[in-house]
């Protein structure tokens, strides 16, 4: 298919059906992008705030399912904080996460180091590669499931169109020209 040409009325409608079925999958995947945006807009702020929580020992003490022991700094997510700790090398940062499950709590070291710009640098490069392969892993099930509903129907621009959506969504970049030109709108 000519991706230039104006969708079809069963392309369009499967893009709506398509979203409509996938809502919950796209709203996570674009809350998800938008926490590591400000996560990055807000990197120097946060790194000084995760310094200065440090240097006066503030924070309640989160103990790690290794048993290490970090001082809570700030928050980033509803799952993940900047975190602190002194050691003989001197202050350590770390992004830790909580995860909730039913048997209790699990809490693991994401990332660490010294300088706490490069640990917060670090944990955004690593959401968006996690960000990366999650738009992968949705655009597989978006394209399994027109496939399954449109058997034999091209829905190639609709699989797309979703592809643009996602990755626009990870990169923040506006691909309004490109989004034009497939026919459907993102």
């Amino acid at each position: 298919m000519n991706y230039y040409e104006k969708p079809t009325a069963l392309q369009e409608q499967a893009y709506t059906e398509a979203k409509q079925h996938f809502a919950e999958h796209l709203k996570q995947f674009k809350a998800n992008c938008d926490a590591i945006h400000n996560i990055e807009s807000n990197l120097p702020a946060t790194a000084n705030d995760a310094f200065r929580a440090a240097l006066q020992s503030s924070g309640h003490i989160i103990q790690i399912d290794d048993g290490t022991q970090w001082q809570h700094a700030v928050d980033l997510t509803k799952i993940t904080a900047v975190c602190h700790r002194r050691t003989s090398g001197g202050l350590e940062f770390a992004v830790v996460e909580s995860l909730p499950l039913k048997s209790g709590e699990m809490k693991d070291v994401l990332n660490s180091g010294h300088d706490p710009s490069e640990v917060l640098q670090t944990f955004a490069r690593d959401q968006r590669q996690i960000l990366s392969l999650w738009k992968n892993d949705v655009t597989a099930q978006i394209r399994e499931h027109l496939e399954e509903k449109h058997p034999h129907q091209d829905m190639s621009i609709v699989v797309e169109s979703f592809e643009i959506k996602l990755a626009r969504d990870i990169s923040r970049r506006e691909t309004l020209a490109q989004n034009h030109s497939r026919g459907i709108r993102v």
